[in-house]
C-alpha cells in the first residue's frame, strides 16, 4: 500500500507531461490497468504517478486505486471497477464526465474557496443513471466487472450521498431527483427509489476522511511548467527535422 503527497508527485512528472488537464494516480494497491487509444498495449499496468487523460479507461481487478482529477475531485475505485474519462474540465463547459462502466466509485468533488463562484461540473454516467454534482461526497455503484468486491457486494446499483447534494436521473434526459446528505437513491430500470442512507454504506464512507485536495496554486505552477517543457520539446523537434 503506497500513498504520498500529490503536489510532490506532480513535480516529479512535470518534465514529461503536456499542459492539458490531467488526472494522476496517487494511491495504488493490487492489480490495476490502463487502456485506451493512446496506449500501445491492450492493458498497461497502473503505477504510482500514472497519468490519465481524456479517453483513458482505468480498471481495477483485485486492487484499488485513487486518482486526483486536476484540482476538481478525488476518485477512489473499489475492486473490480472500470471507469472511463469521457471529459476532463472541458475548456468550454468546464465539465468533467466519468463513465462508470461497472463497479463502485467513491467521489469527493471539492468546493471552491470561500467567495469564489464555481462553474465546474462533474458527472458520473452509467447505463442506469446520471449523477451530477458540485462539491460533495458520494458513492456511485453499479454491478462489478470481472469479479466481486466482497466488502461492497451488498451495495445495490445507485447513488449514496455522504455530504452535499447529487442530482440523479435515470438517463441524460430524465427527470432529476435531488439526493441530499445521508440519503441514497436505488436505481432499477427507469425507477428511482430515494430513501435514508444505509448504515452499512455510511460506515464505508469513512474513507473520505483520507482524501486530500491539491492546492490550486501548486497545480497551476505545474501546468506552467508543462507548457514550458512542451514548447522546448517542440522547438527541439523542429530543429532536428531541419
Amino acid at each position: 500500500m503506497i500513498r504520498f503527497a500529490v503536489s510532490v508527485l506532480f513535480l516529479l512528472f512535470a518534465a514529461t507531461l503536456s499542459a492539458e488537464e490531467v488526472g494522476i494516480v496517487s494511491f495504488i494497491q493490487g492489480k490495476n490497468y490502463l487502456s485506451g487509444p493512446r496506449f500501445k498495449k491492450a492493458k498497461e499496468p497502473v503505477k504510482l504517478g500514472s497519468i490519465l487523460k481524456k479517453g483513458d479507461t482505468i480498471t481495477t481487478e483485485d486492487g484499488t486505486c485513487e486518482i486526483q482529477l486536476a484540482t476538481q475531485a478525488t476518485i477512489r475505485l473499489s475492486k473490480f471497477t472500470s471507469m472511463q474519462i469521457e471529459d476532463l474540465l472541458n475548456p468550454k463547459s468546464k465539465a468533467t464526465t466519468l463513465k462508470l462502466v461497472g463497479g463502485k466509485l467513491f467521489v469527493k468533488a471539492y468546493k471552491p474557496a470561500s467567495g469564489v463562484p464555481s462553474q465546474n461540473q462533474l458527472k458520473v454516467v452509467n447505463p442506469s443513471f446520471v449523477a451530477g454534482v458540485r462539491g460533495t461526497e458520494f458513492l456511485a455503484a453499479a454491478p462489478d466487472t470481472g469479479g466481486t468486491d466482497d466488502e461492497l457486494s451488498n451495495v445495490e446499483t445507485g447513488v449514496y450521498v455522504n455530504e452535499g447534494t447529487v442530482a440523479v436521473s435515470p438517463d441524460k434526459k430524465g427527470k432529476e431527483t435531488l439526493v441530499k446528505e445521508n440519503e441514497e437513491v436505488l436505481v432499477s430500470g427507469k425507477e428511482l427509489k430515494k430513501q435514508i442512507l444505509d448504515e452499512f454504506v455510511k460506515e464505508k464512507m469513512r474513507i473520505f476522511q483520507e482524501f486530500k485536495a491539491i492546492k490550486e496554486e501548486n497545480y497551476q505552477r505545474i501546468k506552467d511548467q508543462y507548457e514550458k517543457n512542451d514548447q522546448l520539446m517542440n522547438e527541439y523537434k523542429g530543429k532536428t527535422e531541419e
